[in-house]
Protein backbone atom coordinates (compact mmCIF):
# COMPACT_ATOMS: atom_id res chain seq x y z
CA UNK A 1 0.00 0.00 0.00
CA UNK A 2 1.01 3.83 0.12
CA UNK A 3 4.60 4.61 1.55
CA UNK A 4 8.16 6.04 0.03
CA UNK A 5 10.82 3.43 -0.74
CA UNK A 6 11.13 0.25 -2.15
CA UNK A 7 11.93 -2.03 0.69
CA UNK A 8 7.71 -3.26 0.78
CA UNK A 9 8.21 -3.70 -3.21
CA UNK A 10 11.22 -5.78 -2.29
CA UNK A 11 8.68 -8.03 -0.03
CA UNK A 12 6.23 -7.97 -2.32
CA UNK A 13 8.76 -9.54 -4.62
CA UNK A 14 9.48 -12.12 -2.90
CA UNK A 15 5.66 -13.34 -1.79
CA UNK A 16 5.51 -13.43 -5.99
CA UNK A 17 8.27 -15.71 -6.22
CA UNK A 18 7.03 -18.17 -3.80
CA UNK A 19 3.67 -17.89 -5.88
CA UNK A 20 1.60 -15.95 -3.69
CA UNK A 21 -0.83 -13.44 -5.39
CA UNK A 22 0.22 -10.04 -4.75
CA UNK A 23 -1.52 -7.14 -4.74
CA UNK A 24 -0.32 -2.89 -5.00
CA UNK A 25 -2.66 -0.17 -4.20
CA UNK A 26 -3.35 2.28 -7.77
CA UNK A 27 -1.58 5.53 -7.74
CA UNK A 28 -5.19 7.30 -7.94
CA UNK A 29 -6.12 6.19 -4.67
CA UNK A 30 -2.11 6.74 -2.84
CA UNK A 31 -1.03 9.43 -0.34
CA UNK A 32 2.56 8.23 -1.42
CA UNK A 33 2.73 6.83 -4.70
CA UNK A 34 6.32 4.99 -4.25
CA UNK A 35 6.18 1.78 -2.94
CA UNK A 36 3.66 0.58 -5.14
CA UNK A 37 5.14 2.32 -8.17
CA UNK A 38 8.35 0.67 -7.81
CA UNK A 39 6.52 -2.81 -7.19
CA UNK A 40 4.54 -2.23 -10.18
CA UNK A 41 7.17 -1.30 -12.28
CA UNK A 42 9.44 -4.60 -11.23
CA UNK A 43 6.28 -6.33 -12.35
CA UNK A 44 5.79 -7.67 -8.46
CA UNK A 45 2.04 -7.02 -8.38
CA UNK A 46 -0.37 -9.12 -9.99
CA UNK A 47 -3.04 -6.80 -9.54
CA UNK A 48 -3.21 -2.94 -9.05
CA UNK A 49 -6.66 -1.97 -7.01
CA UNK A 50 -7.81 1.44 -5.94
CA UNK A 51 -8.19 1.61 -1.49
CA UNK A 52 -11.87 1.71 -1.83
CA UNK A 53 -12.09 -1.79 -3.53
CA UNK A 54 -8.87 -3.55 -1.78
CA UNK A 55 -11.20 -4.96 0.73
CA UNK A 56 -13.56 -6.76 -1.65
CA UNK A 57 -10.62 -7.51 -3.98
CA UNK A 58 -9.33 -9.65 -1.37
CA UNK A 59 -12.94 -10.85 -0.11
CA UNK A 60 -13.20 -12.42 -3.94
CA UNK A 61 -10.28 -13.85 -4.21
CA UNK A 62 -10.64 -15.96 -0.68
CA UNK A 63 -13.92 -16.91 -2.17
CA UNK A 64 -15.73 -14.66 0.21
CA UNK A 65 -18.44 -12.76 -0.35
CA UNK A 66 -19.05 -11.62 3.20
CA UNK A 67 -20.87 -8.38 4.58
CA UNK A 68 -21.57 -7.67 8.70
CA UNK A 69 -25.14 -8.29 9.35
CA UNK A 70 -26.49 -7.84 12.55
CA UNK A 71 -23.13 -7.27 13.88
CA UNK A 72 -21.95 -11.06 12.39
CA UNK A 73 -20.60 -11.75 9.57
CA UNK A 74 -22.75 -13.26 7.07
CA UNK A 75 -21.80 -15.31 4.00
CA UNK A 76 -24.38 -14.47 1.00
CA UNK A 77 -26.18 -17.67 0.17
CA UNK A 78 -26.35 -18.98 3.63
Amino acid sequence: MTGMGDDGAQGLGAIKKAGGMTIAQSEESCVVFGMPKAAIERGYATRVVGLDVLSSTLQALCGRNESPVGGKAFRAGN
